[in-house]
């Protein structure tokens, strides 16, 4: 829809019904403190390093207003579009995975990994790099929009990291056409919620795959993207106190779903036994993903949690389930805090590039990239 604003000016909004938005608003509002910190450091104002946002406006507990980002096309749809273009299937390298192992789903860890690096050494998985080549009129625009996109990579690398930002399938993530900066949308699936699902946990603090490290040309992640990170982490832990305060806020706030951090009798959680609201690796829904409103993870509560809760403005039955005292709340606060002093990865806290070193490699490991759900398309 196109509201008029008071300054003339026509806004597109979409209206998203059978949805909560309410934790998607509170997550604008931590990059817009993310985006003060890093305009008051030196280094990083210089580069003007910050993460691309866009208005959001709950209107009810499951319907609000998402600003409409416009001139973005999602990766997914930059890959099909290329492909479409070289009269190449979309599913390329599922399909060279499914030559080498038919029965994908039933195989071991090291079978998948051995699978996943047959089909990658097969494929260029270049498609996002020749398509901001080719859209570029000159060599200079082409330059000045790798260098945007990379940084603005890792700038919303670390922030979702810090986050615990899930769900970074290739529908999520924008890419602007005249800029080249990314753009996440779906926001959702914080605090680490898909590394505990039962089935298909995410193992990777963020994405970068194949597809995103090739556009930033011979340097790779050494270059911009790690140089980036770094001064984006050391913003970020130098004003973790004004960070857990904002955070810790959308942990305790009894608003914001945390009905799918309830357990079900059996032990485990209830959101995380259920799969990825996203596309399969042919650009479409998913026959195994369900709407975010029924039966997914991004945040929205399941048909049955629903049914057993009044529909008021609060989410849960208890909310006195949710104040300081809880572990699940606590054991969120100490991972945030964890990550924001460098001992996420052991008790020995890490100087800022050992940090982002070790993100880096978790991220790319093809070990954790080859057991993710394929819709999340890792291959990509």
């Amino acid at each position: 829809m196109c509201i008029q604003g008071s300054d003339g000016n026509e806004y597109t909004f979409l209206l998203k019904g059978l949805d909560d938005l309410r934790l998607d608003e509170r997550v604008m509002q931590l990059f817009g403190l993310i985006n003060s910190l890093l305009s008051k450091d030196s280094e990083t104002a210089r580069r003007s390093l910050a993460i691309e946002r866009f208005p959001v406006v709950p209107l009810s507990s499951n319907s609000g207003l998402i600003g409409f980002y416009s001139n973005t096309n999602s990766l997914n749809q930059i890959v099909i579009e290329n492909r479409k273009a070289v009269n190449q299937p979309n599913r390329l390298e599922l399909n060279y995975a499914c030559q080498f192992t038919p029965n994908w789903t039933t195989l071991t860890t090291m079978q998948k990994v051995e699978s996943f690096e047959y089909a990658l050494s097969n494929t260029p998985g270049n498609d996002l790099h020749r398509a901001m080549w080719y859209k570029s009129p000159n060599a200079e625009v082409w330059l000045e929009r790798r260098t945007n996109y990379t940084r603005s990579l890792a700038v919303m690398s670390i922030a979702g990291y810090i986050l615990g930002l899930g769900d970074r399938h290739p529908s999520n993530i924008l890419i602007h056409e005249r800029t080249g900066k990314v753009v996440h949308i779906d926001l959702g699936d914080c605090f680490e919620i898909t590394w505990h699902r039962v089935h298909f946990p995410e193992k990777v603090p963020f994405r970068l795959t194949r597809m995103l490290i090739k556009p930033m040309e011979v340097s790779s992640t050494d270059g911009i993207f790690k140089h980036t990170a770094n001064h984006t982490m050391r913003v970020l832990r130098a004003n973790r106190e004004s960070l857990m305060a904002v955070l810790e806020a959308f942990v305790y706030d009894p608003l914001v779903s945390w009905a799918y951090h309830q357990e079900t009798d059996d032990g485990t959680n209830t959101n995380y036994t259920k799969q990825d609201r996203t596309l399969s690796q042919d650009g479409q829904p998913d026959k195994h993903s369900s709407k975010r409103h029924s039966s997914s993870s991004t945040g929205g509560l399941g048909s049955s949690t629903k049914q057993s809760i009044s529909n008021n403005d609060c989410y849960f039955a208890d909310t006195k389930a949710w104040n300081t005292g809880n572990p699940k709340a606590r054991a969120i606060v100490k991972r945030i805090h964890d990550k924001l002093v460098g001992t996420d990865f052991s008790n020995k806290q890490l100087v800022v590039s050992e940090q982002i070193e070790k993100l880096i490699q978790q991220a790319t490991a093809t070990e954790n990239l080859a057991v993710l759900y394929s819709g999340w398309v890792p291959f990509w």
